[in-house]
C-alpha cells in the first residue's frame, strides 16, 4: 500500500465566511529551546543601555554649522507600503500625515542628541532649547 505524502481534506476542516474562529489554547505545546534566540538581543540592548556618553568635546563646532546650511530644499519618497502605514494611521488617530511625520522627527532628534549625538555640545544647546 502507498501512502501519499498529502493529508486528505474532509468538510470537518470547511469553516463558512465569518464563522472563524481560533484554535483551542494550550492544544500544543512548543519544545523548549536549548538556546534562548533572545538572549542575545537582550544582552546586546543592555550593554548598550550601560555604555557611558561619550566626552563632549570643548567649545562650539564651526565645520557642522557651515555643514548645516538652511538654504538647501528638502524632500524625500515614501515607499508605498510606508504611506498606506502613515494614511492609516493619521485615519485612525485623525491628525495629519505631516504632524505625525514631524513628531516622529522630533523623537528620532531627540534619541540621537541623547546617545550618538551626546559628545556634539552645539547640538546638544540645540536639542535643549527645543
Amino acid at each position: 500500500m502507498t501512502t501519499s505524502p498529502f493529508a486528505a481534506l474532509h468538510s470537518g476542516l470547511l469553516v463558512r465566511k465569518g464563522a472563524a474562529v481560533p484554535s483551542p489554547a494550550g492544544t500544543r505545546t512548543a519544545p523548549e529551546a536549548a538556546i534562548d534566540p533572545f538572549s542575545i538581543a537582550r544582552r546586546d540592548a543592555s550593554d548598550a543601555d550601560n555604555a557611558p556618553p561619550p566626552p563632549p568635546h570643548p567649545g562650539p563646532c564651526g565645520e557642522h554649522h557651515d555643514a548645516a546650511s538652511e538654504d538647501e530644499d528638502f524632500g524625500f519618497e515614501l515607499s508605498d507600503q510606508q504611506d498606506r502605514r502613515l494614511r492609516l494611521a493619521a485615519a485612525k488617530l485623525d491628525t495629519t500625515r505631516a504632524q505625525l511625520l514631524s513628531e516622529a522627527v522630533d523623537n528620532l532628534l531627540n534619541h540621537l542628541a541623547e546617545t550618538e549625538l551626546a559628545s556634539c555640545s552645539c547640538y546638544r544647546a540645540l536639542a535643549d532649547s527645543s
